[in-house]
């Protein structure tokens, strides 16, 4: 189980994200196949899901995350706790504006029959106050 801070473009199906669990978070750089949205052509992958977990924060503790994206130079940086743990420079997709979201989900393969719904489970989340900084 997770909790997530998701930056969603709608306009292009690029998705920046944090996933939180128990004792390890994931930072998330996607262009995703969202309902509705015409992806712009590539001469890369269309499409892509890249995670990358860590241990190392206050498992079972309040943690602050951060994503900041530079439009200009192609590239995103995520903090955790004020320390950056990934930059991804290159971004091959120009974002054009961010809808916020926050998310308590249970992650499971999708198997041959489809996704599968987990019931029954318990899941707390707090999330702070967001804050979004925008500079020209």
């Amino acid at each position: 189980m997770a909790v997530s801070l998701n930056l969603l473009d709608f306009t292009t199906g690029a998705a920046l994200d944090f996933f939180a669990g128990n004792d390890k978070y994931a930072s998330v750089y996607a262009v995703l196949p969202f309902p509705g949205v015409k992806v712009p052509d590539s001469d890369k992958t269309k499409y892509f899901c890249v995670f990358k977990e860590d241990t190392d924060f206050k498992a079972r503790e309040f943690n602050t995350y951060k994503i900041t994206y530079n439009r200009a130079q192609d590239e995103v940086i995520f903090y955790l706790n004020g320390a950056e743990v990934r930059r991804e420079s290159g971004v091959p997709v120009k974002f054009n504006r961010f809808t916020i979201a926050l998310g308590i989900m249970t992650e499971k393969d999708i198997s041959p029959e489809g996704s599968v719904s987990v019931h029954g489970q318990t899941v707390i989340a707090e999330y702070s106050p967001i804050t979004v900084t925008i500079k020209e």
